[in-house]
């Protein structure tokens, strides 16, 4: 069973892939574009080891408070969570999965989550009881693997792209599923049919990551866009 990092071995660790450094500097560069208000509250969906909290703290000083969330109990190292909330106020609340979210409408500044929506089996409702619970104005980021990256595209070819797919099992969170996987015009319409918009969407990773082979970090093209790794966009309410 795969141990869970912790915050602060990955944030130490000097070899991190090229994949993740760049979802580092898109997530960073979106929070720090959102022109977020003083005093600012934001929501971290399914936390995870905090890496992402810590980069929101890091990239933006208006962010005041985080609400942390997960359908575990909390998952973060209490040395991380002492790291956290050196930055400001950190709070871990439990939510139940596929549900309605124990906070109230028109609350949050900030909504963010990296790696989760293809773990959902509505996402219409998890992104719109996002949408109810940030002010209006406020801003979504998410990030998501892309359906059409290469490696899904060798498993279509022999026939063994399907979903949901168990990927292994973690420590702490148990099995990691895809449910679903997205492309962006999928996202881009889910998005908008929930009421999202100023929609922004950033590619990532253009190469064979299973194989360590980056042709374009960011990608330009039309066609290194379609097959990027990864996808994350930011939009508003």
């Amino acid at each position: 069973m795969q141990r869970l990092l912790t915050l602060q071995e990955r944030l130490s660790n000097p070899r991190i892939s090229e994949l993740e450094s760049a979802q580092r500097a898109v997530f960073e560069d979106f929070v720090k574009n959102s022109k977020l208000p003083a005093n600012s509250i934001g929501l971290s969906v399914s936390v995870g080891d905090g890496i992402w909290d810590y980069l929101a703290f890091k990239s933006c000083k208006n962010i005041k408070k985080l609400f942390a969330s997960d359908i575990i109990d909390c998952p973060v190292n209490y040395k991380d969570i002492a790291l956290l909330q050196t930055l400001g106020v950190w709070e871990f609340h439990k939510v139940t999965k596929e549900t309605v979210l124990p906070f109230a409408s028109s609350f949050f500044d900030l909504v963010y989550h990296q790696d989760v929506i293809e773990h959902v089996e509505n996402p219409v409702l998890f992104l719109s009881e996002q949408y109810r619970v940030m002010k209006k104005g406020g801003v979504l980021i998410l990030g998501t693997p892309n359906l059409f990256r290469p490696a899904n595209i060798l498993k279509l070819m022999i026939g063994r792209l399907t979903f949901p797919v168990k990927l292994g099992t973690k420590e702490v969170i148990g099995d990691y599923i895809h449910v679903q996987e997205f492309y962006d015009q999928q996202l881009l319409l889910l998005l908008k049919e929930v009421g999202f918009v100023n929609i922004e969407i950033k590619y990532i990773y253009f190469g064979m990551y299973f194989l360590n082979l980056n042709f374009n970090t960011y990608p330009s093209s039309d066609f290194g866009k379609k097959m990027c790794h990864f996808i994350m966009c930011k939009c508003e309410k």
